[in-house]
């Protein structure tokens, strides 16, 4: 009997949980019922109404006209996944980036070093066609610097 008690009372709360509709028929009859009146009926009163939810901000435009439905579980699942998603291709990207310049910082500073070792003088080879090294001549040597300084510039924007 204990245990059915317990259970009683919770049977009884439910139906306080409903909204009441009071309406009177043709008769001129009142009626107190949880379930909406009939359509015929022309003047109804809801005893308790439902709470709506409170909503921080007035909309406007179109999200004024249509009130926000609550969203379901699955819904609300969705769009975390879909923000987390997001933030992960956002990051993502942003190390891509952070990736990027420290090369070009890189490519650059061997550019600058190159035309700089080029500048200081001194003998400078390339290899020739058959594999033995080759000396540059004064000429050779200034194409290199002015093209040792174009890849610079290019990298060090």
């Amino acid at each position: 009997m204990i245990r059915i008690a317990p259970l009683a009372l919770c049977l009884l709360v439910l139906p306080a949980w409903a909204d009441l509709y009071k309406w009177t028929d043709e008769n001129g009859k009142v009626h107190y019922s949880d379930q909406p009146p009939p359509t015929t009926i022309k003047k109804t009163e809801t005893i308790k109404p439902e709470k709506q939810p409170a909503q921080a901000a007035a909309p406007t435009g179109d999200a004024a006209a249509k009130p926000a439905a609550p969203k379901s579980a699955a819904e609300q699942e969705m769009e975390f996944k879909k923000r987390r998603l997001q933030a992960a291709e956002a990051e993502a990207k942003a190390q891509k980036d952070a990736q990027a310049e420290e090369e070009k910082k890189r490519n650059c500073k061997r550019a600058q070093d190159q035309v700089a070792a080029m500048q200081n003088g001194g003998r400078i080879t390339r290899y020739g066609p058959n594999g033995e090294q080759v000396f540059l001549s004064d000429q050779e040597i200034a194409k290199e610097v002015v093209e040792a300084k174009k890849t610079a510039d290019s990298w060090c924007k």
